[in-house]
């Protein structure tokens, strides 16, 4: 197995927009670094690609030219090129989130095209022979599932460390680990990668070794129930345990021998027009502010309200969710295009027992909420998502029987 790593800092140095929470003011100084992280793998003449970017979000009208660009240049086709985001709510506005009204400067959206193929060459520039080790260990007692405090939700976090097979120092660490990027709020203006970012941050200088997190299914998790602080003090709280809490990773058995790969497209409609829960939702909604004395309730009726009928505004929409599998040795990498809820990400994982799964959140063209059936209408996350009751289901359902023939 070879690998080739780069670790490219894109923080602007002028004030931007910020993506999350709606701000309109420009950023105010920089918390920490904005980066892109590009990790190669290849093996028996097979190379996949994985490309983070510190951003809520990512659309194909960057992803797109990107893959041209790798293909036409090295020849490495585009399902074997996967390029996703950690989904911080306070890095510069690239993309305009659905639900949101910010300003996207152009041409810092098209710059990221030109970053994102300078950090990928360079890591396929930087191949060297490597080995593979993987560790894990359960997160208590800082995050959990944001609806209910002792609902689904996966503590995990897995470490992938990369060894040159000659010289035995290591490469880089690769950290998978699910919770929303959100300690910091809209009264933030300080461009950062919020928690994914600082743990990175921490654990490179801890171990003195490269390192690159991504998100997996975190979209009903959060800190919300777990807060002491504000801000960047809660911030620097909550990463601080957390890697504190690294210091009892166990070692897993891992095997990196064999390295196969398959992607596939899925779409599904959706009309808000026409959605049975949006249009039931709406006059429910209309009449609790109304009726409401309370103004938390009402304000966030309010915002429920102008989602739902936001939606409906749009008409037909069309989603096309795209998803890779990447198996390598008792690996499985699996990536997904948005925010997955705990209980979608965990039939995944509960199917492919002998393997160790390995789930990319916030990859290709971001397609909101996925929220299971069992789920469907209860919480938040279904207000903001552009799917139907079911859709979600059938997708991750979709996702497994495809592992399953790979796996054949």
């Amino acid at each position: 197995m070879e690998i080739g790593y780069n670790k490219l800092n894109i923080t602007p140095t002028q004030p931007v927009h910020i993506a999350g929470y709606n701000r309109k003011e420009l950023s105010k100084g920089v918390l920490d670094p904005i980066e892109i992280n590009s990790l190669v793998i290849k093996e028996n003449n097979k190379t996949i690609i994985f490309s983070i970017l510190d951003s809520i979000i990512i659309e194909d009208c960057v992803i797109l030219p990107v893959k041209k660009a790798i293909f036409e240049n090295f020849g490495i086709p585009f399902e074997q090129i996967i390029i996703g985001c950690i989904h911080t709510h306070s890095a510069p506005a690239y993309f305009k989130p659905f639900f949101e009204n910010v300003y996207i400067d152009q041409e810092l959206q098209k710059s990221l095209i030109q970053s994102f193929i300078k950090s990928i060459s360079k890591a396929l520039a930087s191949l060297e022979d490597a080995s593979l080790t993987m560790e894990t260990t359960q997160i208590e007692g800082l995050y959990g599932n944001r609806n209910v405090k002792d609902g689904c939700v996966d503590k995990s976090i897995n470490v992938l460390h990369f060894m040159n097979s000659h010289s035995k120092n290591e490469i880089c660490s690769f950290i998978q680990m699910s919770c929303h990027p959100t300690i910091l709020n809209g009264s933030n203006f300080k461009l950062s990668a919020d928690l994914l970012g600082w743990i990175r941050q921490k654990y490179q200088t801890k171990t003195q070794v490269p390192c690159m997190i991504v998100n997996g299914f975190c979209g009903d998790v959060s800190t919300r129930f777990y807060r002491e602080l504000k801000g960047e003090d809660e911030l620097e709280r909550v990463s601080s345990s957390i890697i504190q809490q690294m210091n009892d990773l166990n070692p897993l058995d891992v095997l990196f021998n064999d390295l196969k790969c398959t992607s596939f497209e899925k779409s599904y409609q959706y009309n808000g027009q026409s959605d049975p829960f949006v249009q039931k939702e709406i006059p429910h909604l209309k009449e609790k502010i109304q009726n409401s004395q309370n103004d938390v309730e009402k304000a966030i009726a309010s915002q429920l309200l102008y989602n739902l009928e936001f939606k409906a505004s749009k008409g037909e929409m069309v989603l096309k969710l795209y998803s890779h599998i990447i198996k390598l040795g008792n690996i499985l990498f699996i990536s997904l295009p948005g925010d997955i809820t705990a209980a979608l990400g965990k039939r995944i994982v509960d199917h492919f027992k002998d393997y160790k799964v390995i789930i990319l959140g916030y990859c290709e063209n971001y397609s909101n909420y996925f929220v299971c059936k069992e789920d469907y209408s209860k919480y938040f996350e279904t207000y903001i998502s552009r799917l139907s009751k079911g859709n979600a289901d059938d997708f991750i359902q979709h996702v497994i029987n495809q592992a399953d023939d790979l796996l054949k």
